[in-house]
């Protein structure tokens, strides 16, 4: 009877990782995986994605100028000529401003503002 009681359920490893190889392995199955950066050939996955960097990217910039105090101007010009952008306070006006925002297009394209 007592003999039952000392042994350990057989699901149970009690084991320690006895070198480093066995370690490497777990690790590396738990790794994000790593795409190659080419052309989204998928219209829907392509948008997708780009909505999904551009919010990335978004607030990269907005933790740059908190953790920084850096002023920050982010302009992302979209497939479709849509324009996003992120600024600081100190800079808002070079995209709110009639004369910033012709600077703006100006340096994009030429295009004037829709």
């Amino acid at each position: 009877m007592d003999e039952e009681r000392n042994r350990t359920p057989a699901s149970v490893d009690t084991q320690e990782p006895d070198d480093d190889e066995d370690e490497e392995e777990r690790n590396s199955s738990q790794q994000k995986r790593k795409y190659p950066i080419k052309y989204i050939e998928n219209r829907t996955r392509r948008h997708v994605t780009f909505a999904k960097r551009r919010h990335g990217i978004m607030k990269k910039a907005y933790e740059l100028s908190v953790l920084t105090g850096a002023n920050v101007l982010l302009l992302i010009l979209s497939n479709n000529g849509l324009v996003y952008t992120f600024t600081t306070p100190k800079l808002e006006p070079v995209v709110r401003e009639r004369e910033g925002k012709e600077l703006v297009w100006k340096c994009l394209d030429g295009r004037p503002t829709p």
